[in-house]
């Protein structure tokens, strides 16, 4: 398995399991402590595992303008955007966030277990350019290469000033700043995954060794306790993100490669990300999305409340007077609200209360709008202040 650069500290204090070929801390103290810790002060994540693709070269703008959904073009340096890479059938290969950084340069960011998929996707796609063209164009996995911390909650803000001297809520979400930091070269983003506030920080383990990545993991974590930091594990963030309603590739997000059909499965418009996609320019897949909005989504995805006690999971079958309806993506125990709480593949225009089968036995559920939590009270959007 592959090591994350503070591969020693985590070994003696978290929970290690295996993920897309990574070994990763799945908890320290707890996934529910870990995850309040994020809804009520600050959680740290150690996510290097996350992928890191450079695309770069005079047509790196062209390239990727064809080969992701939404249009990068439009924010500065240094900053990103969430973008899809779909298939030419419009099935989603991959969520990605695309950094301008300068200089005809940027960076991919995207799920671990899609880093081998979208660098042959790019190089077969570069490959093929150039068998009729010259193309300006370098495309490197950098993954390996990469130490990711995502600082998530309420007191993120606090936390970046005392380390860095940075609000982020001065920056617009995605946008971004190289800073200087204890040796360091890093790349200090306004992101997360957890429906909260907070920042990641980017930078390069070989060139700046991973001792500094220790160093900057410790740092953090003990300029971070007058503000209740802790960190965070996989389990965390796969319930910080669920209870968010955001999607995650494998689950919610995939390809089938259904090669018999025009329209493969899953699209954003059956995701709900259709808000990632610029019809006003052309990329791959754009055409099997025109057909797709022309015919009508036939399934969509939707959020469950369980009335009763049972947690629902993933392959469970959604029934509506009777019938299958859907399946389940996505399911956990709210640790905020206590709630039984889901994601679900389902057919369009279905409303209202559903059954979901746990185990064999109908529970009864309400279909909801995300997120899984009071807006006003918790969330990037929150209104009380903490």
């Amino acid at each position: 398995m592959k090591k994350l650069p503070v591969d020693a500290w985590h070994q003696k204090h978290g929970k290690m399991v295996e993920f897309a070929g990574w070994e990763m801390p799945l908890w320290y103290e707890g996934i529910r402590e870990e995850h309040l810790a994020v809804r009520n002060g600050i959680g740290a994540f150690d996510v290097s595992h996350m992928g890191e693709i450079i695309v770069s070269g005079k047509d790196a703008l062209s390239f990727l303008q064809w080969t992701t959904t939404n249009d990068i073009k439009k924010p500065p340096p240094i900053s990103g955007t969430y973008a899809l890479v779909l298939n030419e059938r419009g099935a989603i290969k991959d969520e990605t966030l695309v950094y301008n950084m300068g200089d005809d340069t940027y960076m991919v960011v995207c799920d671990a277990v899609a880093v081998p998929k979208l660098v042959a996707h790019f190089t077969t796609l570069k490959n093929t350019i150039e068998q009729f063209s010259t193309v300006d164009l370098t495309i490197t996995d950098k993954t390996e290469h990469m130490c990711l911390f995502s600082i998530q909650g309420p007191k993120a803000q606090q936390l970046c000033i005392s380390l860095f001297g940075v609000d982020i809520m001065d920056m617009w979400w995605f946008q971004a700043k190289k800073i200087k930091h204890n040796g360091a070269s890093i790349i200090l983003s306004k992101s997360g995954y957890t429906g909260e506030n907070g920042f990641e920080l980017f930078f390069d383990v070989i060139k700046d060794k991973s001792d500094v990545a220790t160093s900057l993991w410790e740092e953090i974590l003990k300029k971070g306790e007058p503000y209740g930091i802790k960190p965070c594990g996989l389990g965390a963030r796969d319930t910080l993100r669920i209870e968010s309603g955001y999607t995650l590739y494998g689950h919610e997000t995939q390809e089938k490669q259904v090669l018999s059909e025009d329209v493969d499965e899953v699209t954003p418009l059956e995701a709900g990300l259709d808000f990632a996609i610029s019809f006003d320019k052309d990329f791959i897949g754009k055409q099997a999305l025109l057909i797709q909005k022309e015919r009508g989504v036939t399934y969509h995805l939707a959020h469950f409340t369980l009335l009763d006690k049972a947690i629902p999971r993933e392959g469970d079958k959604i029934i509506k007077h009777g019938n299958v309806i859907g399946e389940i993506t996505s399911g956990t125990k709210s640790p905020l609200t206590g709630s039984a709480i889901a994601i679900g593949r389902i057919k369009s225009g279905v409303t209202g209360m559903v059954s979901i089968e746990v185990r064999g036995t109908p529970r009864k559920a309400r279909i909801v709008s995300p997120p899984f939590y009071d807006p006003k009270k918790y969330g990037a959007c929150r209104e009380v202040e903490i």
